[in-house]
């Protein structure tokens, strides 16, 4: 499940950049110039007051600065003919033989960033667009791709943000295959053949030093035995 890795992404990332302050240098002196105190004071913040990393909404009782993992949408988005994604071909697999249904499905996640200062959900809010950047490889190790995000501020709404809080989003999308494996579909396959059996396009060196007892031939050859 996508939210899982998100929420491993963030996490890591939270404690990377606790435990190498530099990274927020790279992130707001090389992308914005911010100055110089300025970014001292985000380093000093940060490191008293990470964010923590949640899935789903802000509960009563969550700590703030927050992120929070949400699931807006997820659609499929390209089918396959018959939905056919092929057949497990691994001879040791339990499966062998079993035809896999599979689609790509197409998710949209929301990460909310939830903080006590507008400032500071903008910074904490470039600090996650950053550590999502950085750990895009892990999701493509996952088999996630077609990756895009976006982001915006939130309004205010007295049923999900209270009015000390200030909030942005991050939207995350990414394609992934879904698969479904039908081991019903085993039962009718043949996985052995009893008797005698050549291939139309075997060659007497197929069968080694093994004397098979059989001559094989072409209509309108001559027939010798």
């Amino acid at each position: 499940m996508i939210h899982r890795y998100l929420h491993q992404l963030l996490t890591e990332g939270v404690a990377k950049m606790l435990a190498d302050p530099s990274l927020l240098d790279d992130l707001f002196l090389a992308n914005y110039a911010l100055a110089k105190a300025e970014v001292d004071s985000i380093k000093t913040f940060f490191a008293t007051h990470p964010p923590e990393v949640i899935n789903g909404f802000a509960r009563v009782d969550s700590n703030f600065p927050l992120y929070a993992i949400t699931l807006s949408n997820e659609v499929e988005s390209l089918q396959f003919l018959a939905d056919d994604g092929g057949m497990i071909t691994d001879i040791e697999d339990p499966l062998y033989g079993a035809d896999i249904e599979t689609a790509i499905w197409t998710h949209a996640y929301e990460i909310l960033i939830y903080t006590e200062h507008p400032d500071v959900t903008a910074y904490y809010y470039e600090i996650a667009k950053y550590i999502l950047l950085a750990g895009l490889r892990i999701l493509s190790d996952e088999g996630a791709f077609e990756f895009e995000m976006s982001g915006g501020d939130l309004a205010p709404d007295p049923k999900y943000l209270p009015e000390h809080l200030f909030a942005r989003r991050i939207t995350f999308k990414t394609d992934r295959e879904f698969q479904i494996i039908d081991k019903n579909s085993r039962l009718f396959k043949a996985f052995q053949v009893s008797g005698i059996h050549l291939d139309r396009s075997g060659s007497p060196n197929d069968v080694g030093d093994i004397n098979d007892g059989v001559t094989t031939y072409r209509p309108g050859e001559d027939d010798e035995f």
